[in-house]
Formats: structure tokens, sequence, C-alpha cells
């Protein structure tokens, strides 16, 4: 079974999908806990790179995303030219 979101990945969440959204967030995934429980749980933590519209990194960023928005909009693996840490 593969894991609904891996390091490396990235995620394009819409407001009402991450706790405090105020605008569209690409966030390139860093680091996903262990113990993440997709099926059993409705929100989860995710730390990971901010991207800019341009695809370019800007800050770092631990969000609490809907796990429901990543299984209607699955991952997208980055460009080339996209690097994280």
């Amino acid at each position: 079974m593969n894991p609904l979101v891996a390091i490396g990945d990235v995620l394009t969440l819409q407001p009402c999908d991450y706790c405090i959204g105020q605008a569209v967030l690409r966030l390139k995934v860093s680091y996903v806990p262990r113990d993440a429980n997709f099926l059993a749980s409705r929100w989860v933590r995710l730390e990971g790179l901010e991207l800019r519209p341009d695809g370019t990194p800007w800050r770092e960023r631990v969000v609490m995303v809907r796990v429901q928005a990543i299984r209607d909009a699955p991952p997208a693996h980055p460009e080339p030219g996209v690097r994280g840490r």
C-alpha cells in the first residue's frame, strides 16, 4: 500500500484544507510523522517548505492538513528545478 503523502511530495492546499489557512498554500513535504494514521485521522501534522507561486522556496512551515484534502487532490512530485532542504 502506497503512503498517502511522502517526503518530497508537493501539496496544493486551499485555505479550508489547513488550519488557519488564509491563502492557497503550496507545500513541499519534508516530514511526515511516523505514527501518522491517515485511515483513523481527520487531520495530520506535516512539515515542509512553502513554495512561492513561481515554485521557488520561501519558508519552512508546520501545518495541520485535512486528510480528506490529500485524498481528494493527490500530491504532485516536484519539478526538477524546485529544491527543498
